[in-house]
C-alpha cells in the first residue's frame, strides 16, 4: 500500500499596515494614506497616545498633517495636557519634517 504525502497549504501572508505599504514611485499618495503614514510616523517618534488628526492639507511639497497627542493626563477632570504636532510628508508619503506647534490643556482647546 502506497502512502501519499499531503501538501500543507501555505501560511497566509502577514497583514501590512497601511502606513507601511509602498505606493508606486512618483505617484502621490491619497489623503487617507497621508493621515495613516503621519500617524505611524508619530508613533515611531513618540510613545505618547495620539488623540487624533486635527488637520491635513496637500501643499506643493506633499502633505502637512497636524496630530494631537496626549502629553500628560490630568489627575482630575478635563485638564489633560495636549500637544499639536505638525508632520510634513513628501508626495510619496515619506516623513520630511516634524515639529511641535503648541501645548495646551484640553479645556482650552479651540473648537
Amino acid at each position: 500500500m502506497a502512502v501519499t504525502a499531503r501538501k500543507r497549504p501555505a501560511p497566509p501572508a502577514p497583514a501590512t499596515a497601511p502606513a507601511a505599504q509602498t505606493s508606486d514611485p512618483g505617484r502621490p499618495i491619497s489623503l487617507q494614506q497621508a493621515m495613516d503614514r503621519a500617524r505611524a510616523a508619530l508613533q515611531d517618534i513618540t510613545p505618547l497616545p495620539i488623540e487624533g488628526i486635527a488637520s491635513s492639507e496637500r501643499d506643493p511639497g506633499g502633505w502637512r498633517i497636524v496630530a494631537e497627542v496626549l502629553e500628560a493626563p490630568a489627575r482630575m477632570g478635563d485638564n489633560d495636557l495636549l500637544a499639536a504636532y505638525e508632520l510634513a510628508l513628501d508626495p510619496t508619503g515619506e516623513l520630511t519634517g516634524f515639529r511641535r506647534l503648541r501645548r495646551y490643556h484640553r479645556e482650552d482647546r479651540e473648537e
